[in-house]
């Protein structure tokens, strides 16, 4: 068998997988490992899907997507945010938001171009900038300021062959929000250098407390020419599992984006982007149950890392992820993870698979039911009190 190159073997194993495959040995255990909803697609979205589908859309679609998913998405971005986007030139609708930062990438980056990185952050992009023969730039991201973004990091991160800022708000793995002074502050210094942003928003439904607000970098005065947006229905409404993503930009790079969709995935299925269009043109109730019930778990996180010996954690802005520090164990984050499943039955992810500055800090997801997030935050709780 031929040997698998090193670029590859970078690229296929975060820590996320390692501990779902590790759990997958241990009866019994709560997850707190895998950023997917705890909830099913809601039933008018499978309807419409189906119902497409028995009516004979199970043909190759645009490269693009179906007109009627670019015109509902755009009408729904115009709600939110107040940016106008033409659905037969400033979007494209892909294979999940990962097909859809890929394509971003591939578009905006050259060989040994740089692009900066927020550090910690999602793992997945590290791997698909070394794809693109393209070179990460870390831009730190500091627990004394809730791990958010700052335009002094971003500009003194920059070098003479940054093309691009990767923006994640709210972010995995940290749960932070970019405050709008501080988002408006990065989005001079991208005009000022002349960059491209790639802004990761597929967790902007997700903010819970009235005092905190999410502000697309898009919405900035100049900024809408400098960006590409990347988006998906996985989050948001719960369809992880359906593969529906897009991207919004300029239409030269989105023009650029479907050329290459060809050579990637071709299209997406016509009938899955019918139950996306139902989930966004109908009054799914989905987003706001999923959002109290994953607001109650985050509190309950925080106030029970707080009763823990040894460890301590911010409260998130938004997303569903939250960054616990174990520093004060003893153990390095990967050999705390390991531990606390093999002797409390528990699994979280080691963030030093999410960048260096990850290192020790461990990921919770909170999307699980009440139950289990209280039993393993119980099961949590007793393991710390016995290394103590």
């Amino acid at each position: 068998m031929p040997a698998i190159s090193c670029r590859a073997q970078q690229a296929m194993y975060p820590s996320v997988r390692e501990m779902f495959e590790l759990a997958s040995h241990v009866p019994d255990a709560i997850s707190f490992a895998i950023g997917e909803p705890g909830f099913d697609t809601p039933r008018p979205m499978i309807d419409a899907a189906y119902e497409a589908a028995i009516h004979g859309d199970t043909h190759y679609t645009p490269n693009r997507g179906t007109e009627a998913l670019r015109r509902a998405w755009c009408e729904y971005r115009l709600r939110l945010d107040g940016i106008a986007y033409e659905p037969n030139d400033h979007i494209i609708i892909t294979a999940g938001g990962m097909e859809a930062m890929y394509l971003a990438m591939i578009a905006t980056l050259d060989e040994n171009d740089d692009i900066l990185i927020p550090d910690p952050g999602y793992a997945n992009y590290f791997g698909q900038v070394q794809m693109v023969h393209a070179h990460v730039v870390p831009v730190p991201l500091r627990e004394n300021n809730g791990f958010r973004m700052r335009a002094a990091d971003v500009e003194a991160a920059i070098t003479p062959q940054t093309k691009a800022l990767l923006l994640n708000s709210p972010s995995n793995p940290t749960g932070a929000i970019i405050n709008p002074q501080e988002l408006a502050a990065i989005a001079e210094v991208v005009k000022r250098h002349d960059l491209w942003v790639i802004s990761d928003e597929v967790y902007r439904a997700f903010v819970y407390d009235d005092h905190t607000q999410f502000l697309s970098i898009a919405s900035m005065p100049g900024m809408q020419e400098h960006t590409i947006i990347v988006d998906s229905f996985s989050k948001t409404f719960a369809m992880t599992g359906w593969r529906i993503g897009c991207a919004f930009g300029p239409k030269a790079v989105i023009d650029q984006m479907m050329i290459m969709q060809e050579n990637v995935v071709s299209c997406v299925p016509d009938a899955l982007q019918m139950g996306a269009a139902a989930a966004l043109e109908g009054s799914v109730d989905i987003l706001s149950t999923m959002k109290d019930a994953y607001r109650a778990n985050r509190d309950m996180v925080v106030d029970a890392v707080r009763h823990m010996p040894l460890v301590t954690c911010n409260t998130p802005d938004g997303a569903f992820y939250i960054l616990i520090n174990v520093k004060n164990t003893g153990l390095d984050d990967h050999d705390f993870a390991v531990r606390l499943l093999n002797e409390a039955k528990v699994v979280v992810t080691p963030a030093s698979g999410f960048g260096l500055r990850g290192q020790g800090y461990v990921r919770l997801s909170y999307v699980g039911s009440a139950e289990d997030t209280a039993e393993g935050l119980r099961r949590m709780r007793a393991w710390l009190e016995s290394l103590v």
